[in-house]
Formats: structure tokens, C-alpha cells, sequence
């Protein structure tokens, strides 16, 4: 008789245990994720895009001083957005800034800084295939760019190691 009480105690002690575990374990993160939406669309409607416009006014600037643009956004608080019916996205303009200097003064041709923009934004994989203006961004960011002044130096003041 004490042997069932026993282990009718234990029984009692072990299933209590696991509910308590199981009911703790159970955390709801509802908040922390995004909502997805799955269509059978083949095109994306894009309701707002301000980096290709962005680009754009980049690209016929010429002539970009990134530390006085990336200060100036800073000053400003701006961002760029990018809404669509899969995405939205908002960034920083100087974050955003920052990454295309960064990819132009990496990269050694179009093709790397294309790969380095989709690495850092794969959210704009899709758009940066649809826009044609990739290869005039990087012309004009590489030339601003302290890799892209030491290589339009004369072939005489460069050195090859």
C-alpha cells in the first residue's frame, strides 16, 4: 500500500512538473515577426521605391562627397522606402549611403558591386535586376571613392606589387 502511494505520489509529482514545463515553454513571439504573404503573382507591384530615384539623382550629381552626403542625412534623420505587396522596407539614407561606398570602393567591377548590394540588401535583389542604372551608380561611386582616385592616377605614380 505505501509502494502505490509512492509512486502515485511520483506519478502526480511528474505529471504536474510537465505541465508546468510545457505551459512555460509555449512563449508566443506574435510580435516579433513579419507578416508573409504568398501569391501566385509573377510580378511585383511596387507602390513606393525612393532608392532607384535615389540613384538617380546620384548618377547625374557626377560628382558625390559621401562624408558631406552621410553627414547631411544624419542631420536630416532620412530614410528611403521601398513598399511593395511582399515588402517594406525602410533605411537609412546614410546607412544606405555608407553601402554603396563601401561596395564601389571594394569592388573591382560592376559585377562585385552588384553581388555586394544584394549581399547588404537582399530585400532589393529583385529591383537592383530590374534597374538598368547599376553600372552608371558604380561608374560614379568608384570614381568618388579613395580606390577609385588611386586607380584614375597616372600609370607612372601607381605602384604594382
Amino acid at each position: 500500500m505505501k509502494k502505490v502511494m509512492n509512486s502515485t505520489k511520483l506519478l502526480l509529482l511528474g505529471i504536474l512538473f510537465l505541465t508546468t514545463s510545457i505551459s512555460t515553454s509555449q512563449v508566443v513571439y506574435k510580435d516579433q515577426l513579419e507578416t508573409v504573404y504568398l501569391n501566385h503573382k509573377g510580378e511585383e507591384v511596387v507602390y513606393t521605391n525612393n532608392f532607384s530615384s535615389f540613384n538617380d539623382s546620384l548618377i547625374s550629381s557626377d560628382e558625390i562627397n559621401f562624408r558631406i552626403e552621410i553627414r547631411k542625412a544624419k542631420e536630416e534623420n532620412s530614410y528611403l522606402l521601398f513598399l511593395s505587396e511582399i515588402t517594406n522596407m525602410e533605411v537609412p539614407k546614410a546607412g544606405y549611403l555608407k553601402t554603396i561606398r563601401k561596395g564601389a570602393n571594394r569592388s573591382t567591377n560592376v559585377k562585385a558591386f552588384e553581388n555586394y548590394l544584394n549581399e547588404k540588401l537582399p530585400e532589393l535583389i529583385n529591383q537592383f535586376r530590374k534597374d538598368n542604372n547599376l553600372e552608371a551608380l558604380y561608374i560614379t561611386s568608384r570614381k568618388n571613392t579613395f580606390n577609385g582616385k588611386i586607380d584614375s592616377l597616372p600609370s607612372v605614380l601607381s605602384i604594382d606589387f
